[in-house]
């Protein structure tokens, strides 16, 4: 199956070196952020430390195009920037609207950042500019209620956990509500589709993660049990997803048929745990690079790295001019042409999905991808 995150870089990218990075978790009921060992799951520090920067009832964690982390609170109007070396409190990270208790928030193809909204308010999921934080738009056109994780399908269209209705809602690429694609019994906080075809959905209530037909919205059965209120989780290096278990204060790893590996990190002081990123190996800022014309062609890793199924790719030509960028299997033959077009000097940004040229989703591995004509190549790696 095909673990659908887009959030976080989970290994080193010019070596997979599974558990190596360290682990992040999201502590709620202490209002902090906790690391831990990426291989033995070990306790190391309160990263975020109680009440830094004002965070109040931690949500989500995740890792931006620049290195620091952001970190959601219920309690807080704006998403929060900190230092990703030191933990320290930087600056408020999103700008231009208030957002009403945010839960979970999820990098989107479009390199924006998508937030849903708990409160009453201001119901709908907001977008901000990945790099910058800038306020875009309410992108929903309806508001949800409690809103929580986001996902896509291969056509582009979002789905949304809706904790308070038990419902999974979709809306197509411009922010359409199109259905209740499914509901059942229960609180809804996560969601991922697999590479089967099926729509993964954690369930905090139950402490389960269901699985659904990713046509329909039929229910198909439990995939993992025995938690006692699940909620954030992440794919590892390893190949395991890491789940939060919300009310026992623990991580749990499984293996990609919904079997129980072991409990993973605990201890702490952790308490109400809801969200979980592994802290990237290596980070290209391309925030810095908007804007200027270079002297050659310059190519950026591509961010997430590894991916699952959507990664961007930043690039930056000196002048105006025909651009073809290609990835390649390490065979050397092409897999998918991203860009075949004239384009003007400057920065250029590319999101791609996964597929070949077929649109068919690629195999698990590494692949390159290069600027026709440039001598440098990067190196990306896709996780199924």
């Amino acid at each position: 199956m095909r673990f659908f995150l887009t959030i976080f870089i989970i290994s080193n990218l010019y070596g997979m070196q599974p558990n190596s990075p360290d682990l992040f978790i999201s502590s709620r009921n202490t209002s902090s952020v906790k690391r831990y060992d990426g291989t033995t799951g070990a306790y190391i520090d309160d990263f975020v430390k109680t009440g830094s920067g004002g965070l109040s009832s931690t949500q989500e964690i995740m890792f931006g195009f620049d290195g620091n982390l952001l970190v959601t609170g219920r309690g807080n109007s704006a998403i929060l920037k900190y230092n990703g070396e030191t933990g320290e409190f930087i600056s408020n990270f999103t700008s231009g609207y208030a957002l009403d208790e945010p839960t979970k928030m999820t990098l989107g193809p479009d390199s924006l950042i998508y937030v849903s909204q708990w409160g009453q308010q201001k119901g709908k999921v907001a977008r901000f500019n990945g790099m910058t934080g800038a306020f875009v738009d309410e992108f929903t056109s309806i508001p949800l209620n409690q809103g929580c994780g986001h996902a896509w399908d291969g056509a582009g269209n979002l789905y949304v956990a809706s904790f308070g209705s038990a419902d999974v809602r979709k809306f197509d690429t411009q922010g359409n509500f199109i259905s209740v694609f499914t509901n059942r019994s229960g609180g809804f906080v996560n969601l991922w589709f697999g590479e089967d075809g099926y729509l993964f959905v954690i369930d905090w209530n139950t402490g389960t993660v269901l699985r659904f037909d990713g046509q329909t919205g039929a229910f198909k059965n439990n995939f993992i049990t025995g938690m006692q209120r699940s909620e954030g989780f992440a794919l590892g290096a390893d190949g395991l997803l890491y789940i939060c278990d919300w009310q026992a204060n623990k991580v749990n790893r499984y293996d990609s048929s919904g079997n129980f590996v072991d409990t993973f990190s605990s201890g702490g002081g952790l308490l109400a745990p809801n969200g979980v990123a592994f802290k990237p190996g290596i980070i290209t800022s391309v925030e810095t690079e908007l804007g200027a014309i270079p002297h050659k062609i310059e190519l950026n890793q591509n961010y997430p790295n590894p991916f699952n199924p959507i990664t961007t790719i930043t690039y930056a030509v000196p002048k105006a001019s025909r651009v073809a960028l290609k990835v390649y299997d390490l065979s050397g033959a092409t897999v998918a042409t991203l860009v075949d077009e004239f384009q003007s000097a400057g920065t250029q940004s590319i999101v791609w999905n996964g597929t070949d040229e077929s649109g068919d989703f690629v195999s698990s591995g590494t692949y390159f991808y290069r600027v026709e004509n440039s001598g440098e190549a990067r190196k990306m790696v896709f996780l199924k």
